[in-house]
């Protein structure tokens, strides 16, 4: 209908010319017309591929790691700090529990710090190859944790505690027995499954084990120390100092790398730029099932994403924290700071047993809750061969996981939009507008024989703590994408659309003078 409304017009546009018997040249017409088709083509090339084409390149320039470059500065330091939140599990009836009673948990937190990001010890290998040991330090939020001080003392399960007995419970379950004895010689006042203790020495300075290496509990307190220490090299979260042991969660974290990486400079395919390819010097690591699986390789983006988002791309992230890389996949459009974005989240069966791909993460190193090696149920992975201790991973208050471990507690309310791993790209330059990373740590509970404070104990998957770091892209450079990305493409809409009608327009022109004029 709309190609005969033209013609229409045309004809129309004609038959007014005729009555004023105009003669035009037959070669202006000629000029005319290849005017326009010039205009239109010229409109359609520069529009859509000669300018998008040289913006592209620009952007990729701008990604591209080469020293002495705003992107090695923000490669080698992050211009701004992550923000890290704590989210720890109050235990409300730890005597309960004991006698067997279900957990009942309450979330406590966000304990919020920020957390700044370097690199340290770069070097060149190849023209295409950078490795670097990348640093951390973490600062406490007063002001943005509100009511939750680093002094505020909580109920909170005893990992080191449990830890030690699963482990003899493991190897030597004929000593339990003895072992129990000397207990509190070992703990000393962190002595028990439940204690009430500081937030900051959960996370950061330490719960004291072994003081004086347990020498001033007797032999068997001593003996059971001198083992601990011999496998603290295991563990992250263990260490030694002043001749006593501490247990903390985060304090591997803090002022201190956890190994050296090896990316691509994107120089020789920009395409690989920041892209992961080694880590301590290997393609491949030995903490999963398989000596080349894909459980093993190093792989997955680390700071830059593609330019030219699509909907179809899927990313892989790779968690130096859980020894494995996380898959994200398109679930919507979301606004940050005015700027429409990709968000990409991490898939639901991220941590499937059940998922083909996932089984060389089913290790047979930690007892499940009936007491007996095995693959896990979905929604949690073993990391014991990952960080020395029986630690499982999961998305926040258990999301995505299999209702016998979420029934096995109380206080969990999963929920996607609070709980999921998302990172949110500017579809044409990849830029992430925000990244939020999200991960909880669990350990299984269960009875142990031989332990009689134990032995009435109920089996749960008990949540420890959760933890997000996020940010959000700075002022700075979200007004850079408005003031030069996004209106350089207005600007060239504009003139493409106008240089598109007016060619069109000429071609018309030419159209009604054909069909009207008396050519000479």
């Amino acid at each position: 209908m709309k190609f005969y409304s033209v013609l229409f017009v045309v004809k129309d546009r004609a038959n007014m010319l005729n009555k004023f018997n105009i003669t035009v040249s037959g070669k202006i017409i000629v000029i005319l017309g290849v005017f326009g088709l010039f205009c239109i083509f010229a409109g359609f090339y520069v529009g859509f591929k000669a300018v998008p084409d040289v913006i592209t390149d620009k952007i990729w320039d701008m990604k591209v790691l080469k020293e002495n470059t705003e992107q090695w500065g923000m490669f080698m330091k992050t211009p701004f700090p992550f923000t890290f939140k704590v989210y720890l599990f109050d235990v409300q009836n730890p005597q309960e529990i004991l006698q067997g009673a279900k957990p009942v948990l309450r979330e406590t937190g966000p304990f919020v710090y920020k957390v700044y990001k370097w690199k340290s010890e770069v070097e060149w290998d190849t023209p295409d190859d950078i490795s670097y040991f990348s640093y951390m330090r973490f600062e406490f939020d007063r002001k943005a944790s509100g009511i939750f001080s680093e002094d505020m003392k909580v109920t909170l399960f005893n990992t080191a505690y449990y830890g030690m007995l699963q482990k003899i419970d493991e190897t030597q379950p004929e000593v339990l027995s003895t072992v129990e004895g000397v207990l509190p010689s070992i703990f000393g006042e962190n002595h028990g499954l439940f204690i009430k203790v500081k937030v900051k020495d959960y996370l950061f300075d330490g719960l004291k084990i072994c003081e004086n290496e347990g020498k001033d509990g007797g032999f068997v307190a001593g003996m059971v120390c001198k083992q601990m220490i011999a496998r603290l090299p295991e563990s992250k979260n263990l260490r030694l100092e002043d001749n006593s042991i501490l247990f903390s969660n985060m304090h591997y974290k803090n002022n201190t790398h956890q190994g050296r990486f090896t990316v691509k400079s994107g120089g020789q395919n920009r395409t690989e730029t920041a892209t992961l390819t080694l880590f301590n010097g290997k393609s491949y690591i030995s903490s999963w099932t398989g000596e080349k699986s894909m459980c093993n390789k190093i792989r997955g983006a680390t700071t830059v994403f593609p330019v030219n988002i699509e909907k179809n791309m899927t990313f892989e992230a790779y968690s130096e924290d859980i020894c494995r890389t996380i898959p994200l996949e398109y679930s919507a459009e979301e606004t940050v700071k005015d700027i429409v974005g990709y968000k990409f989240s991490a898939m639901n069966d991220s941590f499937s047993s059940t998922k083909k791909e996932n089984f060389c993460y089913c290790t047979n190193t930690t007892r499940t809750l009936d007491g007996e090696y095995g693959c896990l149920k979905d929604g949690v992975t073993d990391l014991k061969t990952c960080i020395g201790s029986s630690i499982l991973v999961s998305f926040p208050h258990l999301l995505y996981g299999d209702e016998e471990y979420l029934d096995s507690v109380i206080g969990l309310n999963p929920e996607k939009s609070k709980h999921e791993t998302t990172v949110i790209l500017e579809p044409i330059s990849g830029f992430p507008l925000s990244v939020t990373q999200r991960i909880q740590f669990n350990t299984f509970l269960r009875p142990i024989d031989n332990v009689i404070s134990l032995e009435n104990v109920s089996k749960s998957l008990f949540p420890l703590l959760w933890v997000e770091e996020s940010l959000i892209l700075d002022d700075q450079y979200t007004d850079m994408l408005k003031n030069e990305l996004f209106r350089t493409i207005k600007i060239v809409d504009i003139v493409k659309w106008v240089t598109i009608g007016s060619g069109a327009a000429c071609v018309l022109i030419a159209l009604i003078l054909r069909m009207s004029s008396k050519t000479t």
